[in-house]
């Protein structure tokens, strides 16, 4: 061609199509990919969906609770109001007609999306009414969506209404059931390592000294021992707690607040687990503490029968995904 210039190349039918199809396959993929991570982010991170609460009408008090014999319930970070939340409580509801237990205790983050003295009845009366009306008692490990850590005025009123909410005086307490002791800690305000902590840590101490219950467990938010990448333990609360623990006979302690199920070996004959997993998902993780780590939704069935305590994760389905018994002195048995 005059000039030196060459003629534009002209793709071929088979070309154009190859061409086309590679940016549709491109296009689609991208949209995909946005869908399926809205889709992780929707139904398991946040639970946005609603959900069915149970509707199931239980025999009640249909536990026995003797000196050395008895069945609880854990479960934490339910507060969605979704599916999640209702397939999880559908669970415990089922478990419940197989194995009664008369106690639930909640590690923590009632009511997500909106003060729990707001969304009550859907974070609460709903899912469980089942339990509540067969007279089942909850005791919470509030979390920091009840508590805030700042203090102020304002705040010192808002925990004020959370505590009235759930007719509790302290944010920390003991509360005896059968065979154990529960202590019920505040790691949220004030944290039980940080600036106004010494009145709870001191009240653990002596509380730990003077409990003549053959089981101890402890119910926490924040994990003294968790492998999840969003969050992980919390080391400071764990140089506070694992000492008394161990010198005091705890023999079990069960936390929250990453979304997740984790069982760890025996620390210093302190078996941790977190039970976050009431309603939403978080990656996991592992340490070489970690028995097992397990992104599913779960909550908990513990049994004491003489000197051994069950401790089983159960999941939506009923199905027990870990099973560990624990001896008095602590020990996997």
């Amino acid at each position: 061609m005059a000039g030196g210039q060459q003629r534009p190349r002209a793709f071929n039918r088979r070309e154009v199509v190859k061409l086309v199809g590679g940016t549709l396959a491109l296009v689609v993929g991208g949209w995909a990919f946005l869908f399926l991570g809205a889709w992780e982010y929707v139904r398991w991170t946040e639970d946005f969906f609603p959900g069915t609460a149970p509707s199931d009408v239980l025999e009640a008090e249909a536990w026995e609770v003797t000196d050395d014999a008895v069945v609880f319930a854990a479960v934490g970070d339910t507060g969605t109001g979704g599916r999640n939340q209702m397939d999880v409580a559908q669970a415990m509801v089922d478990a419940y007609q197989e194995t009664p237990y008369g106690f639930v205790a909640h590690v923590g983050d009632v009511s997500y999306y909106g003060s729990i003295v707001d969304r009550w009845p859907e974070v609460w009366e709903e899912p469980y009414k089942p339990l509540l009306d067969a007279g089942v008692l909850f005791q919470v490990a509030l979390g920091n969506h009840e508590l805030e850590e700042e203090s102020s005025e304002d705040v010192e009123a808002w925990i004020a209404d959370r505590l009235a909410q759930f007719g509790y005086d302290k944010t920390y307490r003991v509360v005896p059931y059968g065979p154990i002791d529960f202590f019920f800690l505040d790691t949220a305000t004030p944290l039980i390592a940080g600036d106004r902590s010494g009145e709870q840590r001191a009240w653990l101490e002596q509380a730990l000294a003077d409990s003549q219950a053959r089981w101890k467990v402890a119910v926490m938010h924040h994990a003294p021992y968790s492998s999840s990448p969003k969050r992980g333990s919390y080391t400071e609360i764990r140089d506070i707690v694992q000492p008394l623990f161990a010198e005091h006979g705890v023999q079990l302690v069960l936390t929250g607040h990453d979304h997740l199920y984790e069982r760890t070996y025996p620390q210093d004959g302190v078996t941790y687990v977190v039970t976050g997993a009431g309603a939403k998902l978080s990656e996991i993780g592992t340490s070489d503490f970690t028995a097992l780590s397990a992104k599913v939704l779960q909550f908990m069935l513990v049994e004491i029968e003489g000197q051994e305590m069950t401790v089983q994760a159960i999941d939506v389905n009923g199905t027990v995904f870990d099973e560990v018994a624990l001896g008095m002195d602590g020990r996997v048995s």
